[in-house]
């Protein structure tokens, strides 16, 4: 019989992941409690780990629909160890979806990266001809033992996890249990070929949604976020929506998002009244307008990132040189557009005719990549 350890009998997880992590060193299977159901687990690098899973999937009651083999890592960026070409589609969608309920299938379909490095056994587990699939669970206790352990883990994902016979009669040496799951559904499995994307299975995220995060993201950044990036952004919004022919909040549906954000901005501060007042008689609304600050989890997870001056660009670059083909200045020509704030309407009208003057050719250039 598996030893079994209850979180919520326990006030520190410490010693539980500890004991996890000294089991999946030793080439034991554990069980852990996963947002969709359970996670079946051994360290890809001991030889025993492929196979006793493998003996484990044709164990118990759970049908093969309800069980998906995956190698579970801790971080999204773990991926670009194992798959050494990801597309920009797999990239993004990897960002997006993780830690969360979808198990994503890319890269080539032979061994690669550091995958090269791991038992024969271990090296095929959860690849097909569509590449290999990974998983980076949400579980906060998942998490904490991925972390802490020597190589990444391959995994049976299994659902549902109120039923103990779907995981009792298998070789487990130690089963972590919790709570009832999160979701009742198992996570979608996707399988990324270049820029598209197939849906092996459904699960949790439904196809309407991926196809939202697959969608390009745009944000225009300024100082303070209530000036010259909110007009960028309510302005672009609504070039884009009028040339897709559409309602703009129906833009994520195209595939676009549109986001403004600031280098020194607060949260929640409202655009300034100049700004909403110019818009307005634009027909575009900008009263709803909140502030947001520039952060790291924001910039990666935009597609593209133009800041109305030099010295922007260069702070973001300074911080995160990998962004690189990323961030552009708005202007094609490499010159600033000034911040209007405290100089008057006049100054708003000219910040305004040079905003949208940009965003004409932004939307040209989106336009020819279309063709």
């Amino acid at each position: 019989m598996p030893r079994e350890i209850f979180l919520d009998q326990i006030a520190d997880t410490q010693e539980a992941v500890q004991a996890v992590v000294a089991e999946l060193e030793a080439g034991e299977l554990v069980c852990l409690p996963d947002d969709c159901g359970w996670n079946l687990l051994g360290l890809a690098t001991h030889d025993s780990s492929a196979t006793l899973l493998q003996r484990s999937a044709a164990q118990g009651d759970a049908t093969p629909t309800q069980q998906q083999s995956a190698v579970s890592i801790p971080h999204p960026s773990v991926v670009n160890d194992y798959v050494t070409d990801a597309s920009k589609l797999f990239s993004k969608l990897s960002v997006r979806c993780w830690p969360g309920p979808v198990v994503l299938r890319g890269g080539a379909a032979q061994t690669e990266g550091l995958a090269r490095q791991w038992p024969k056994a271990s090296q095929t587990w959860g690849l097909t001809e569509r590449g290999r699939a990974f998983y980076c669970p949400a579980d906060s206790f998942s998490q904490e033992v991925l972390r802490a352990v020597s190589a990444p883990a391959l995994s049976l994902i299994g659902q549902p996890a109120e039923r103990d016979e779907n995981i009792q009669g298998r070789e487990i040496s130690l089963i972590v249990r919790s709570a009832t799951p999160r979701f009742s559904s198992p996570p979608t499995v996707v399988a990324v070929n270049g820029q598209q994307f197939q849906v092996e299975r459904p699960g949790v995220v439904s196809e309407r949604m991926l196809e939202r995060l697959a969608g390009e993201v745009y944000l225009f950044v300024c100082t303070g976020n209530t000036c010259r990036s909110p007009m960028a952004e309510a302005l672009f919004r609504k070039m884009l929506a009028d040339r897709l022919r559409c309602r703009e909040d129906e833009l994520m549906d195209h595939g676009y998002v549109v986001l403004s954000a600031g280098l020194a901005a607060y949260k929640g501060a409202a655009a300034s009244p100049e700004a909403v007042d110019l818009l307005r008689r634009d027909n575009v609304d900008l009263s709803s307008h909140e502030s947001q600050p520039v952060t790291e989890e924001l910039l990666f997870h935009c597609d593209h990132i133009f800041t109305m001056t030099r010295s922007h660009r260069d702070a973001l670059l300074s911080a995160y040189p990998e962004l690189a083909d990323q961030v552009k200045l708005l202007s094609p020509q490499n010159h600033d557009v000034p911040d209007p704030i405290g100089a008057g309407m006049d100054e708003y009208i000219r910040c305004r005719d040079s905003i949208a003057r940009h965003l004409q050719r932004l939307l040209d250039d989106i336009d020819a990549q279309d063709q």
